[in-house]
């Protein structure tokens, strides 16, 4: 791990993954983790190194990588504050993770962690959910780039992170985007020119507005007009893959 700190109290968890346990249990999770922090662009860990820590986002954003063949990493995944950046049933690391900005988390030893679940089956069921949560993210994304058009797999992209963000209110359309159209466009398996020639097209169309924070959805904030797009592209998709089966 490169360029690691710790941390005495940067930034606040969104998502407590703890939240539902109760208080003597939660209390010892708090207890066992290490605060640290990670500048931007640095490792946190590194595919296929052994396991000695298992680390829970609470502040700032990291993309998770994998491995593609003999050639670059590819991006499968952005964590938030209240995710896990890797899972304690593995001797190795399954993934990489790069912080993309500066970013915090709680790190805690494998085998301290792993006997806590042990001994708290709530702990252990949801860490469970945790992980089958993420296999079914990781085929959810097969699917998207196998079939799905660039303007399908983009507009798919920032419905979803606008859900994990969970913006509410007149905020709603406003969609911040921390990461580069580089790592967006390696996360759906496209170019940069791409992303940014489908983002052209759906601001001439008043789909959405390019800001410098991110994307301005235009329309209602209970249901945007790219909410609307993605709809009918959905409906397009089917029909493709109906017409490709019969």
């Amino acid at each position: 791990m490169v360029g690691v700190k710790e941390n005495t109290g940067l930034g606040k968890t969104t998502s407590a993954s703890f939240g539902s346990l109760d208080g003597v249990c939660a209390r010892r999770y708090r207890e066992l983790g290490r605060k640290i922090t990670v500048p931007p662009k640095l490792t946190i860990f590194v595919e296929d190194e052994p396991k000695v820590a298992i680390y829970r986002l609470t502040q700032g954003i990291a993309a998770i990588f994998k491995k593609n063949g003999h050639g670059p990493k590819r991006i499968v995944g952005f964590a938030l504050p209240g995710d896990f950046l890797n899972s304690p049933f593995a001797d190795r690391h399954s993934c990489s993770v790069d912080a993309i900005s500066e970013v915090a988390a709680d790190q805690f030893p494998t085998e301290a962690f792993l006997s806590l679940l042990q001994a708290n089956p709530a702990s252990l069921n949801q860490m469970l959910e945790i992980t089958f949560q993420k296999i079914n993210a990781a085929h959810e994304l097969e699917v998207l780039l196998g079939r799905a058009t660039a303007e399908e797999r983009l507009v798919e992209f920032v419905a979803g992170w606008r859900a994990r963000i969970g913006r509410k209110g007149a905020l709603a359309n406003l969609v911040p985007l921390p990461m580069s159209r580089k790592d967006i466009a390696d996360y759906l398996g496209l170019t940069i020119e791409t992303v940014s020639r489908v983002l052209g097209k759906l601001e001439r169309e008043k789909v959405l507005r390019v800001i410098p924070e991110g994307l301005q959805l235009m329309g209602p904030a209970e249901r945007p007009l790219l909410f609307e797009r993605r709809a009918s592209e959905c409906r397009r998709r089917a029909v493709r893959f109906a017409i490709a089966q019969s």
